[in-house]
């Protein structure tokens, strides 16, 4: 049982700034994160926006008919588009606010107890379109990521009360970490708005959850290290054997290792994850090579990919430097590897994604992105670059990666794509860029 955990300000202050984005996106008075009690439910973050009847903290009674409480229930989404049209729903609580349209998703612990909500609510009739029940979906399993890392943290505080000690010594890389994973969450937002970019949220998340293995080792070790500091400390004092000495340094050095080895693990995660996100975020024109953009792109979607089965190889030149928009070229074959692990092996087999590249001598670069999946018949294919076409509305596809991809290309890249897929053998898209880019982005 999980309901007691104390939410820290870190983490309520993060879901602030996620539920007054939410209610923007949805254009809402009134976007919600709501906790369950035993007997009542609360208000636990509101969004800032105009119109917004609720106050955080407020709480009310349970058994009264609230949206919520059937979406705890059943743990599954509610849309209620107009209650005053509902009988099931023209006397619910929030009726006496003027709140008569709903959207809500269960939040679940970790141990799958049930947290509350997430919803947004509205003073007039809405009819929510696909896309934005998976929106919703998606903030939901960030905010529950975000409980798997408090759960962590009380299971450390509880196991050792002496991590603090190892706390303060990893406050500083920590401190680095949360800005660069500020800075994700920034550029996801904002992505979100645009309704292009609905890949970076896994994204994010799976480079969330690669960075705690190594940040809760070296937590784990270092306080290993204090514990044993103090056991020799107190040894000393009643002497103690050159062995038991000397078993206690090689213990410090095998465990300074270990903890170098898991810092650098994550200073390399930061680091890679960080460029993709500055370039993304800034749009900003430079001259990269192609070969470490790739490998960059690779180690952001290791989460990802480990996590899918199959294999994902760059065979790329070092020798191709491009000046270009990397930010740009990073979606594109982020959105590429995405669409292929979605869509290329539904059969289950283990499958192989290569990402190939080689120079023209007119200055061109020809950038392909190969699957061995069961391919895309054609009726499909030439409608794979529609925006909101998907094989699977409901499933994970929004139907807009594809759509994000051509456009890219074909403006800010200044260059041209095609697919070539026979049903059995694969797909292959084939950009074709200049290496120098166009001066004026579109």
């Amino acid at each position: 049982m999980m309901q007691h955990h104390v939410v820290s300000d870190d983490f309520l202050g993060k879901w602030q700034q996620t539920t007054n984005v939410m209610a923007g996106i949805f254009d809402v008075p009134a976007g919600l994160i709501m906790r369950v009690w035993p007997e009542q439910i609360e208000v636990l973050v509101s969004s800032h926006t105009p119109g917004n009847p609720y106050e955080a903290h407020e709480k009310a009674n349970l058994s009264t008919g609230l949206y919520c409480e059937t979406v705890m229930a059943t743990r599954d989404v509610l849309q209620v588009p107009h209650a005053l049209e509902d009988e099931h729903w023209q006397d619910n609580p929030d009726v006496a606010l003027n709140m008569i349209s709903y959207l809500g998703v269960p939040l679940l612990w970790p141990d799958q107890e049930v947290f509350g909500t997430i919803c947004v609510l509205d003073s007039k009739k809405r009819l929510y379109q696909e896309r934005y029940v998976a929106l919703l979906w998606e903030i939901k399993r960030a905010i529950e990521a975000d409980f798997k890392v408090m759960a962590q943290q009380q299971e450390l505080i509880a196991g050792n009360a002496q991590l603090r000690d190892a706390n303060q010594a990893l406050a500083r890389s920590n401190e680095e970490l949360k800005a660069a994973l500020e800075k994700i969450n920034t550029m996801q937002v904002d992505l979100l708005r645009a309704e292009k970019m609905s890949a970076l949220g896994k994204l994010v998340a799976g480079i969330a959850h690669e960075l705690n293995t190594p940040i809760g080792n070296g937590l784990m070790l270092a306080s290993t290290l204090k514990s044993n500091a103090v056991d020799i400390t107190r040894e000393l004092e009643a002497g103690v054997t050159r062995k038991r000495m000397q078993d206690f340094i090689d213990g410090v050095n095998q465990g300074a290792d270990i903890l170098l080895h898991s810092l650098g693990r994550a200073g390399e995660l930061v680091t890679s994850f960080k460029q993709v996100a500055v370039d993304q975020s800034s749009m900003r024109r430079r001259e990269f090579g192609l070969e470490k953009t790739c490998g960059e792109i690779l180690v952001a979607l290791g989460p990802t990919i480990r996590k899918s089965g199959h294999e994902v190889v760059c065979e790329v030149p070092d020798d191709i430097v491009m000046d270009s928009y990397p930010g740009a070229l990073e979606q594109v074959l982020i959105n590429l590897v995405n669409n292929a692990l979605l869509h290329a092996y539904p059969s289950g087999l283990a499958g192989r994604i290569r990402i190939t590249a080689r120079s023209d001598a007119d200055d061109w670069v020809e950038i392909g992105v190969i699957d061995d999946g069961v391919g895309i018949s054609p009726a499909n294919l030439a409608r794979v670059f529609d925006p909101f076409f998907t094989t699977r509305l409901g499933q994970g596809g929004s139907g807009l990666g594809l759509s994000v991809v051509y456009n890219q290309i074909t403006s800010a890249l200044g260059g041209s794509v095609r697919v070539d897929s026979e049903l059995g053998h694969g797909a292959r898209f084939t950009l074709r860029l200049p290496r120098i880019a166009p001066k004026e982005v579109a």
